[in-house]
């Protein structure tokens, strides 16, 4: 997961090859062909080293498993198609994206050490997941499911950082990162669901068992800096917490939301998303609380007393509705 950025849909775009009926909750979809990976030793680096590209991404790695660094990049190219599937209104890369890999988390703490500067310390404390910086993200390999789902959350920054001309707050932004976390593989493709992430639901419930859980009104305008250091329960209530407005935005109140998301990603692609607090919104000049208030108010076109209480309901109707029913697997 990152924990610092400073950067109506037709699912039919993307025909499932993973399943032809919806699943009980949200819709499976992905790529129906293998994407066209090229995989060949860097030059000039240690003998393991290698690059993978594809038609979007180049992958700088040294894991040492082919087969893992062939579907990392049938992950990635399945997640620029899904990305787009969220956020349609956002043009072509011209040149590929950078991903670093590294087998071992020391590999990736000197990367870190040698390539963030002042920002390494903060990063340094991820104990486990990636960040990522600009249009590329740095990853090591947390087993093949987690470096997986690691790489499809970080995917979503990169490409935000790529194609949108204005930050998202913190919150939102990651909220829509963990939406593509549950990528599940299936016949040696990517298949995605929105709605489905088992882990973030279950660190929901566990968030409201404990009365753990932030104040709406309160979250929704954090940074990376009130974030970063926390403990690790009161980090996993906020990932949880953003996962759930994602999905309240997606499929709250039967989908009526959707279309406002859609909206409010088309104008932070073109840089005309609304704040009259005073855009625009880069890594230098952050969100501020109230100007996220108001960007929720104006686009959901409810007031922020409105959006906390359908929120809170959406919050446990995952928590207890979904969740015992929740498959984490494509049918």
């Amino acid at each position: 997961m990152r924990l610092i950025r400073i950067a109506v849909v037709i699912l039919a775009v993307l025909v499932c090859g993973c399943a032809e009926q919806p699943a009980t909750i949200g819709q499976w979809f992905g790529p129906t062909v293998p994407a066209a990976v090229s995989i060949r030793p860097e030059p000039d680096a240690e003998q393991s080293a290698r690059i993978a590209q594809t038609a979007h991404y180049i992958i700088y790695t040294n894991l040492d498993d082919t087969d893992l660094i062939n579907r990392i990049g049938q992950l990635m190219e399945g997640s620029y198609s899904a990305y787009r599937t969220l956020a349609p209104d956002t043009t072509e890369s011209q040149t590929p994206m950078q991903c670093y890999i590294f087998q071992r988390r020391d590999q990736w703490a000197e990367f870190t050490r040698l390539h963030t500067g002042p920002a390494a310390d903060l990063y340094l404390h991820i104990n486990r997941g990636a960040y990522t910086v600009g249009d590329w993200y740095v990853a090591y390999y947390i087993g093949e499911g987690s470096t997986i789902s690691v790489a499809a959350h970080e995917g979503w920054h990169q490409f935000r950082a790529r194609h949108f001309k204005a930050t998202l707050p913190l919150f939102l932004e990651e909220g829509l990162a963990t939406m593509f976390e549950g990528v599940q593989f299936k016949d040696g493709l990517p298949c995605y669901n929105l709605s489905i992430n088992q882990n973030r639901a279950i660190a929901l419930r566990s968030a409201i068992e404990t009365h753990s859980l932030w104040p709406f009104q309160q979250v929704i305008g954090m940074g990376a800096g009130d974030v970063v250091k926390r403990p690790g329960n009161e980090i996993e209530a906020f990932y949880a917490q953003a996962w759930a407005l994602g999905r309240f935005l997606w499929d709250g109140d039967h989908g009526a939301h959707r279309a406002a998301l859609q909206q409010l990603l088309a104008d932070a692609a073109h840089g005309t998303i609304y704040d009259p607090t005073g855009p625009p919104h880069n890594r230098v000049r952050p969100w501020r609380q109230n100007g996220v208030k108001l960007m929720l108010e104006h686009y959901l076109q409810m007031d922020i007393e409105q959006i906390d209480t359908a929120y809170q309901a959406f919050c446990r109707h995952i928590a207890y509705d979904e969740l015992p029913t929740m498959s984490a697997l494509p049918p």
